[in-house]
């Protein structure tokens, strides 16, 4: 979900418990019997409301809970975002997803998964 030759990703701000906030690329968890490619397709359209398509796996990163693996995804890049719900959330108060936008990367140069997309790309130059 990139656009503008490559210097704008869609992303979601998070809101954390104790009032902090972070921006992220829209994802989320894997049901117990869908593959990876369709949690991200149905993860896109539930955080941002954006349908995307032909899925391709760009890297894993290591995480506190795993592993998180980001994938490049086609989509209408005139589309506009809409904020949606995390279907996790449904019986809890408090709301993490805060907003949506077309976001510049380089406004986001500490992000541990925009750092690994701007190395997948030098790499890919090579």
């Amino acid at each position: 979900m990139l656009r503008n030759k490559n210097t704008e990703a869609l992303m979601v701000k998070h809101l954390r418990r104790d009032g902090s906030t972070y921006w992220q690329f829209p994802g989320g968890g894997k049901s117990v019997d869908e593959i990876l490619e369709d949690t991200v397709i149905r993860e896109l359209k539930e955080e941002t409301g954006i349908t995307g398509t032909n899925p391709q796996k760009l890297f894993d990163l290591p995480y506190s809970k795993g592993n998180s693996t980001t994938f490049l995804v086609e989509v209408d890049t005139n589309a506009e975002p809409v904020l949606g719900v995390d279907p996790e959330e449904a019986d809890d108060d408090h709301r993490k997803l805060t907003a949506v936008a077309w976001m510049p990367i380089a406004d986001h140069p500490e992000n541990p998964e925009v750092k690994a997309l701007l190395r997948f790309f030098e790499a890919a130059k090579q």
